[in-house]
């Protein structure tokens, strides 16, 4: 069936990620070739972004599934953005404006400062999570906020969903990601797991090297947990195990 990546900017024009069609059909490639049956493309959700553009972002995913099945890419895609965790996202999310992930759109992808903390995270996530609306914390092994001990964990037993970048576990991301990516995923932490994708630029190489350290670190099951059974449930709005 093929695995299933919840997290990437192959969409091009929309933010810091692909710039032009030819490079979303060579990161689409990339994706196809390493194992990947279906893809949610998830530009970044903020004004200064033609991501920020809902309308924008909508008309490119259609573009790019037309270019995929016009060039024979087996990569299906479906709708997804990457949201700031603030007031604006929990704003539209009460008026049933926020870009989930899917069809379904009951998991919201959504991103944290990288070097600022966050100490009104438990309230942010609660508040979402009182919307029906789950949210799925990205790269969390980036983030400054999960430094704290326990930090991961209390997020997770509210009802969050962690997402690891796999190239965090290749050193992609730095020393500290790539400790703490290892440390939530010995301790179960995490609920899926995606490519980040920002560029064909080695891609297949660097995605095969860390899905092999995933299965390396967490077995065969591990990776089927999360980079197809958990994702898939996401799209389709199921609980995840």
């Amino acid at each position: 069936m093929g695995l299933v990546d919840l997290h990437s900017h192959i969409l091009w024009d929309l933010d810091d990620g692909c710039r032009s069609p030819g490079e979303t059909l060579q990161a689409a490639r990339s994706l196809a070739l390493v194992g990947y049956s279906q893809a949610v493309p998830t530009p970044h959700a903020q004004l200064r972004y033609g991501g920020g553009d809902a309308g924008l972002s909508r008309e490119r995913l259609e573009g790019a599934r037309a270019l995929l099945a016009r060039e024979g890419v087996g990569l299906a895609l479906h709708a997804g953005a990457e949201n700031v965790l603030d007031e604006e996202l929990l704003a539209r999310a009460g008026s049933g404006a926020a870009r989930g992930l899917g069809e379904t759109g009951r998991y919201v992808l959504v991103e944290l400062p990288f070097q600022e903390y966050v100490p009104a995270l438990p309230e942010l996530v609660s508040r979402l999570l009182v919307k029906g609306l789950v949210p799925v914390l990205a790269h969390p092994e980036r983030c400054v906020e999960f430094v704290r001990s326990g930090r991961a964990a209390e997020v997770v037993r509210m009802g969050a969903a962690l997402q690891l970048n796999l190239g965090a576990l290749t050193g992609r991301h730095g020393r500290v990601a790539r400790e703490l990516a290892e440390r939530f995923l010995d301790e179960g932490l995490y609920a899926v797991a995606g490519t980040d994708l920002h560029s064909p630029e080695g891609a297949e190489e660097w995605i095969s090297e860390a899905l092999e350290t995933l299965v390396e670190r967490a077995g065969v099951v591990g990776l089927q947990r999360l980079c197809d059974e958990n994702p898939r449930r996401a799209l389709a709005g199921e609980d995840l195990s």
